[in-house]
């Protein structure tokens, strides 16, 4: 191949990557909040690049990371930076499909999580927040270096029929008695579940 020949290759290859990259949806990761859209509302999984749906609501560090072949979520913080409202902290949104949807309904929270592998986390915080301003309360659970399931439950209240459809939200983070704890998050589900008061449990 001749180097004219090659330089002209070379040329258009870089103007297609270049090309491709300017594309709208192309080497995007999904922001914004999780949503029911194509289910049937019995599982809502997040999970993989869907895990970059969580906003960090204040000075939270999130970062999905590549480990052993998946895609993780990342969620550390530092000692003193996360505020005790949910949402001025790492939080999942929950769109206003899911709103309707769970609402007057008990729901179970799965996370799929363990410690982080620097400054691992020796517990975890979780809150089911509604839009109405009122939630869960802040669960505490403990973490190992394996994965495992955690689980909660949680009674959504009914919403005001004549009230415009809102959000609910999903904090989840690490407990930092000091210096700086972070966890690892593999997945999420929500399934609404029939009766029964909330309780935290671990699988």
């Amino acid at each position: 191949m001749s180097d004219k020949v090659f330089f002209a290759a070379a040329a258009l290859v870089a103007m297609v990557m270049v090309a491709l990259g300017l594309l709208p949806g192309v080497n995007t990761l999904p922001t914004g909040p999780v949503s029911g859209g194509g289910t049937d509302y019995k599982t809502i999984e997040v999970s993989g690049d869907q895990l970059n749906r969580m906003v960090a609501g204040g000075e939270a560090d999130i970062e999905l990371v590549k480990m052993d072949g998946r895609t993780l979520l990342q969620v550390g913080a530092k000692i003193g930076t996360l505020k005790e409202d949910p949402l001025l902290g790492p939080h999942f949104v929950l769109a206003q499909d899911l709103e309707v949807a769970f609402a007057g309904r008990t729901v179970q929270v799965t996370i799929n999580a363990r410690a982080a592998e620097k400054y691992g986390a020796e517990q975890m915080r979780v809150n089911y927040w509604v839009g109405a301003g009122e939630g869960s309360g802040w669960e505490t659970f403990p973490m190992t270096r394996q994965f495992r399931d955690i689980s909660f439950t949680y009674d959504i209240p009914d919403r005001d029929p004549g009230a415009a459809p809102g959000y609910d939200y999903l904090a989840i983070r690490p407990v930092v008695p000091e210096k700086e704890r972070a966890i690892l998050i593999s997945s999420i589900t929500i399934e609404p579940v029939s009766g029964g008061s909330g309780t935290g449990s671990t699988k």
